[in-house]
């Protein structure tokens, strides 16, 4: 619920608003609901002990927004129709309470829906996009083998010419001194 710590209520107020949302002290509740503030209180202790929160504000007292003073208001009724005890009727209208919220609560958030659409398309563009992504990787990385594969078939083969240049200069070289040894010697 919302945050209260900021504002402090008066008995003889009667009402307040936070963001436009009433809120209401324990005075003013019991008299909407004609019974003794002592009586209110035991009725929130008890549903307490159930599990339901109230908020509270920077004093530590109980408000009560109208959500609140509807529950309260039923469990008054359910108590005072005489079939049931006032711990029977915090029960079973916290639990059809609870029952209500959780049976409403996907379709209270349209936005739910519209969001899980949004995040869908979303996943879909994303996997769309890394599997073009990993093709342009996988023709990036043939690109650069075959570019390896190339570059060393050139190396080799200029590598060969050159020990093959060579290998001719030396057996020119070497004609050229056995010419020349030919005539020095006689």
């Amino acid at each position: 619920m919302s945050d209260t710590s900021n504002i402090n209520f008066i008995s003889d107020i009667s009402d307040t608003t936070i963001g436009g949302e009433l809120i209401y002290d324990t005075v003013t509740v019991s008299k909407m609901l004609g019974v003794q503030e002592s009586t209110l209180r035991k009725y929130c202790a008890l549903m307490q002990k159930h599990h339901y929160e109230f908020n509270k504000n920077s004093v530590g007292h109980r408000i009560f927004y109208p959500r609140d003073v509807e529950i309260i208001k039923e469990i008054v009724t359910l108590k005072n129709s005489g079939s049931l005890t006032l711990s029977e009727a915090v029960k079973a209208i916290l639990e059809s309470d609870i029952d209500d919220i959780t049976d409403t609560a996907p379709i209270a958030n349209p936005d739910y829906s519209k969001l899980l659409e949004q995040f869908e398309t979303f996943k879909n563009n994303q996997m769309q996009f890394n599997q073009k992504l990993l093709e342009r990787l996988e023709k990036q990385q043939n690109y650069i083998e075959n570019s390896i594969d190339e570059r060393d078939k050139k190396l080799m083969l200029a590598i060969k010419e050159s020990m093959e240049t060579r290998r001719q200069l030396a057996a020119e070289e070497e004609k050229k001194k056995s010419w020349w040894k030919f005539w020095r010697e006689t």
